[in-house]
């Protein structure tokens, strides 16, 4: 972080706007080798060009300084108990935030703010323990990109764009999240505009007939108008694809081969779920009651990428026809 503007500096960029009020602020950076944001945001905070008075203005940087500034989530903040307890239960920070600010509480902390919070474990939590990724410590992310075509089936590019827009309700796009020793896993499908989930056992494995079964489990918990196409990846699960797509009269699409990542949304849904079932779980266990609940727990978040409402209050108001 760079160093506070000092008293000399302040006398120069005055001298600077006295010689021309209509300096640039590239030209007085330039001059004290600072960047023009921080010469443009020094003089706005201090009265703007005209009113700009160094004395003034390193009397109230003093100030500042001086003043205790004792950081949101430490003991003694309001806010703190809630943010400590909801992640335990697998509430994400954004949604926790959100519902702080929908039921009229003042001066909540951001997001990064909590983030940082788990992170420096100022909160007693381990990511590891609360976060949906499970990472231990935070990470850029990785752009990939596959350009390679599977044959003879309907490839995702084909897809139209009233789906890849998410003009128009009722596509969903599956993936299976794998169990201990890859022997056993769960099905879950996310509906693309609305972000609703569901999830389906499947305690015979997850061989394309088995899969099937999932999917026709899951299928027949969504309402007709709300069923026009799937998309997957090209594992040979999704084997008995055809079947489906003749049972339910709906379009299926497939990724490049390689490529899951192109059906991104339901990729980054594993992560919530993955904190419910983590790497290593035994899924041939997990019961519809556990899949259900966390299911409600996670349709019923509010999400940023959804203004603010939750995928169940979108997708239930859908199911009205």
């Amino acid at each position: 972080m760079a160093d506070a503007l000092t008293a000399s500096e302040r006398e120069v960029i005055h001298t600077l706007l006295v010689e021309n009020p209509r300096v640039s602020w590239a030209e007085i950076g330039r001059n004290l080798d600072r960047h023009p944001t921080t010469i443009a945001r020094e003089v706005a905070r201090n009265g703007g060009r005209t009113a700009y008075r160094p004395t003034k203005a390193q009397q109230r940087c003093d100030q500042q300084r001086r003043r205790p500034r004792p950081r949101q989530l430490d003991p003694g903040d309001p806010h703190r108990d809630r943010i400590t307890a909801e992640p335990r239960l697998g509430r994400s920070p954004w949604a926790i935030r959100a519902d702080l600010i929908a039921q009229g509480h003042e001066n909540v902390p951001c997001v990064e703010t909590i983030y940082q919070a788990i992170y420096d474990q100022r909160l007693g939590l381990k990511p590891t323990e609360c976060l949906r990724t499970r990472r231990p410590r935070r990470r850029h992310r990785q752009n990939r990109c596959c350009n390679k075509r599977g044959a003879g089936l309907a490839n995702i590019t084909d897809r139209p764009d009233i789906i890849d827009n998410r003009r128009e309700v009722g596509h969903w796009e599956a993936d299976l999240i794998i169990g201990a020793h890859n022997r056993s896993a769960m099905l879950w499908l996310t509906e693309r505009i609305t972000r609703y989930g569901i999830g389906a056992t499947m305690p015979e494995g997850y061989a394309a007939e088995p899969v099937l079964a999932g999917l026709v489990e899951a299928c027949e918990q969504i309402p007709s108008h709300l069923l026009r196409s799937a998309t997957f990846d090209q594992g040979s699960e999704w084997a008995e694809w055809a079947q489906l797509a003749d049972t339910y009269g709906i379009d299926v699409w497939f990724c490049d081969p390689h490529s899951p990542w192109q059906r991104g949304q339901i990729e980054n849904q594993n992560r919530a779920w993955r904190w419910w079932f983590p790497r290593g779980t035994d899924l041939s266990k997990a019961t519809p009651a556990e899949v259900d609940h966390a299911a409600g727990i996670i349709n019923g978040q509010r999400r940023r990428n959804l203004g603010g409402h939750s995928p169940a209050a979108l997708y239930n108001a859908l199911t009205v026809h």
